[in-house]
């Protein structure tokens, strides 16, 4: 009888084990689905409408495509803190040359994302041909773009974006502007990227042992210089979406749209692939943190209750990925 009990229980540990290892990698989603029920329970007039539902869309449309771009870089193990100011030096060229020069939007978006590539250039031949630590150098990449913003702006915003950018970026599709179908559309590209392509897979394997994947015949530099270069030219577009959403452009908006993307990333490597940065979990991310915020806000809670949310889902989510790493040595990033 007592070796039937201790086979029994076992045996529903064993269940057990399986039941959370099948559960695992939905939660975060799960808890974002309980988030979304609970707010429209409480606030049945506001909260499940399609209003909410497509303003919540259209302001993380940037930040989507934000976080998205920061992956890139920390799949191989590497930061950017630049990539907010990249974005904004960015839209502040597109408003420019549209709104001062009256260069034709067209021209104006190509030299916009060149300003993207160049930052992304320089960021990669500091970091990986140089050997200046990432965070160092792309935070004083930062302070320096931010700078240069200021310098070509006075300080002032940039009003007179042409009607045809905006229009463009607002046109609206099923109820939502087409900036928000951009964001998913690029997701959907570096999904392909992370999964299908020996880029993708490099990346993992950079960033989970540089000398390892140097061995096997990687190219570690070239991997690294890549991810720094197309994080950057995926802020510029950001950049340029940014201008045709807003119709104008704030030299001092840089720093608001750093926190958000980083914590999405982070939160993303506790969801769908645990312990690595990827597409699908960045998503569900930041669509947790806007569910969470809008929920709070609507419910009465003051401004600053965001920047609390947003600070304390980025500190959890980097705790869960140094516990993951720590107890999961085989799996990379």
């Amino acid at each position: 009888m007592a070796g039937d009990g201790l086979v029994g229980a076992r045996r529903a540990h064993r269940l057990s084990e399986r039941f959370q290892a099948a559960i695992a990698p939905y939660a975060l989603l799960i808890v974002l689905l309980f988030m979304a029920v609970g707010f429209s329970l409480l606030l049945p007039d506001i909260f499940p409408t399609l209003g909410n539902l497509s303003a919540m869309l259209n302001a993380q449309a940037i930040l989507l495509i934000l976080g998205l771009a920061v992956t890139l870089p920390l799949r191989a193990g590497d930061f950017d803190l630049s990539i907010a100011a990249t974005m904004l030096l960015s839209a502040i060229t597109t408003g420019i040359l549209t709104a001062h020069l009256q260069i034709p939007f067209g021209l104006a978006i190509i030299a916009s994302l060149c300003v993207g590539l160049a930052v992304g250039a320089i960021n990669g031949t500091l970091i990986v041909v140089v050997g200046i630590d990432a965070f160092i150098t792309t935070l004083g990449m930062q302070t320096i773009l931010e700078g240069i913003g200021y310098a070509f702006t006075s300080s002032q915003q940039i009003y007179g974006i042409p009607m045809a950018l905006q229009n463009v970026v607002r046109f609206p599709i099923f109820g939502l502007p087409a900036v928000v179908y951009a964001g998913w559309i690029l997701g959907a590209i570096l999904f392909y990227v992370y999964q299908f392509t020996p880029f993708g897979r490099h990346l993992l394997f950079v960033g989970g042992n540089r000398e390892a994947a140097r061995l096997a015949g990687v190219a570690v530099r070239r991997t690294r210089f890549m991810a720094f270069t197309a994080a950057a030219v995926m802020a510029a577009i950001a950049g340029v979406l940014l201008v045709g959403a807003l119709g104008a452009v704030d030299p001092s908006a840089g720093p608001l749209y750093l926190l958000q993307p980083y914590a999405a990333a982070f939160l993303g490597t506790t969801v769908i692939q645990i312990g690595r940065f990827n597409v699908l979990g960045t998503i569900i991310g930041l669509y947790l943190l806007i569910v969470g915020v809008t929920g709070l806000e609507l419910m009465g809670a003051p401004s600053w209750v965001a920047e609390v949310f947003n600070g304390s889902a980025l500190v959890a989510a980097v705790i869960f990925a140094h516990v993951t790493a720590r107890h999961a040595p085989g799996q990379h990033r």
